[in-house]
This record gives structure tokens, C-alpha cells and sequence, in this order.
């Protein structure tokens, strides 16, 4: 790993009771003015599942317990979508605090990070219910969901970090992203399964990530299958190259962020 990302993960500059600190704040501060408050990390994909089933619950009846296939989707989607959201603007809305005072800037988007898991943990009881009503059972394969869950967080946070540091300095990638995220909902196999991919075009969705965490999530809860040794060193990879690409972006642009936030 080069210099700048080794410099920017040397841990005695990652404060973390401060980041869990300010994870947990965020979290609380999310909901503040809400009247369900938590209760929406649990609704939101639930009205995307109610959307998917009545619209598309006919269309794919080849999709065995197709509840369950679009839940487990909506599941990974859901995290992303919010936790790199959130990351992506961690330095910028904070740049007040980081100006006055001497707080590791890898603070902010960590515990975005954080928070964003801890919603997820929480949010895993209330869906594991759901999946249970439309037939799914635990087995003990499906703890190795939890590892997936840890590698597509690794992945997320890389990306997001370097989006994060980018947007100090370009304020359009905030913009960007925005715009794109919708797009990309489309274009992962969440809400339709991925043999409806035109063989010809299915490399091309080989090469957006998610659709290989959501597949490895899906082959161990959806079908109670272990993953291929293949699948594992292919997501492994790509977090590592994520988390590597997201210390090397912010450890290279650290010295100027504050003159630029």
C-alpha cells in the first residue's frame, strides 16, 4: 500500500471512542424529528418490497419466493445507498468543527460509517421476521451472511471515502452521485432476477460491484448455499481494492482539506 494510505490508517490517528461517540449521535440525529424515528430504517425497503410485489410479483413468477429475493436485495441497496450518501458529505458538513478544532478529519466518515451499521444490525431482527412470514428459516449457513455483511461494509466505506475527500474539493461529485445512485438501482438485479440479463450483456453487469455482494448474499440466504471459493476471493478483492483506493484518495488530498472546506 503507498505511503499516504499507510500514513492515513496508522492508528494511533483514528480516535475510535470518538468516532462511536459521534456514530451513535448521528444515528440518534437522524431521527430526531421524526415521529416513527428508527422504525424508517425498517420502512423504507419495506414500501420498495410493497412496490416490487405489486408490481413486478407477476412479471417474475419464475423467482421462487420472489418476497424473499427482493427483500434480501433491498437489504444490501438500502445500506449503501444511505451509508455512502452520508459519508459522502461527512467532511463538508463538518468542516466548522474541523476548522476550530484538532479532530482527525477520519473521524466524520468513519462514524457515518459506524452509524450506518448500527442501523443495519438493528434493522436485521425486524427483517429476519419479515423474510420468516413469507417462509424463509434460519439455518446455520446463513451466518455467513454476517462476514458478507463486514466485506460489502469494507467495500462501501473505500468508495465512500474517496468520494468524500473528492467532494472537499469538488463540490459536483456530491451532485453526481446523487444522480447516479438512482440509475444504479436499475441497473443491479434487485428487483428483477439476473438471468433476465440478455446473455450477451451480462458481462456488463459483471462489472457494477454490488451485483456480485448482493448475488454471495443472496446464494446464502436465498438458497441456503455456501458460496464458490470463487465468488469469496472475487468480493474480498474488490474490498480490499476499495478500502485501498479510499485511504490512498484521502491520505493523498489529507494536508489540503481544510483549506478547501
Amino acid at each position: 500500500m503507498s505511503a499516504p494510505a499507510v500514513h492515513a490508517l496508522h492508528g494511533r490517528r483514528i480516535a475510535w471512542p470518538l468516532v462511536l461517540q459521534v456514530a451513535w449521535k448521528n444515528v440518534r440525529l437522524r431521527y430526531k424529528s421524526s415521529l416513527l424515528g428508527f422504525v424508517w430504517t425498517f420502512l423504507n425497503p419495506v414500501i420498495y418490497l410493497a412496490i416490487f410485489l405489486f408490481i413486478f410479483s407477476r412479471a417474475f413468477e419464475q423467482v421462487a419466493n420472489y418476497p424473499v429475493f427482493a427483500l434480501t436485495g433491498l437489504i444490501l441497496w438500502t445500506f449503501f445507498a444511505t451509508t455512502s450518501a452520508h459519508v459522502l458529505g461527512a467532511l463538508v458538513e463538518n468542516a466548522h468543527v474541523l476548522r476550530s478544532l484538532a479532530v482527525p478529519p477520519l473521524v466524520f466518515p468513519l462514524a457515518q460509517l459506524f452509524a450506518g451499521l448500527i442501523n443495519l444490525l438493528f434493522s436485521l431482527v425486524p427483517f429476519a421476521l419479515l423474510l420468516a412470514a413469507f417462509g424463509w428459516r434460519p439455518q446455520p449457513v446463513h451466518l455467513l451472511a454476517l462476514p458478507t455483511l463486514v466485506l460489502f461494509a469494507v467495500f462501501v466505506f473505500g468508495l465512500s471515502l474517496a468520494l468524500c475527500t473528492l467532494n472537499v474539493y469538488f463540490r459536483d461529485i456530491g451532485l453526481l452521485w446523487n444522480a447516479l445512485l438512482p440509475a444504479l438501482f436499475y441497473i443491479t438485479p434487485i428487483a428483477y432476477p439476473p438471468d433476465l440479463v440478455p446473455a450477451d450483456l451480462r458481462w456488463i453487469a459483471g462489472l457494477d460491484p454490488l451485483y456480485w455482494y448482493i448475488g454471495l448474499f443472496r446464494t446464502i440466504v436465498v438458497d441456503g448455499l455456501s458460496p464458490d471459493a470463487g465468488t469469496l476471493v472475487l468480493v474480498t478483492a474488490l474490498s480490499t481494492a476499495s478500502l485501498a483506493l479510499g485511504m490512498v484518495v484521502y491520505g493523498s488530498l489529507r494536508r489540503g482539506l481544510i483549506a478547501n472546506y
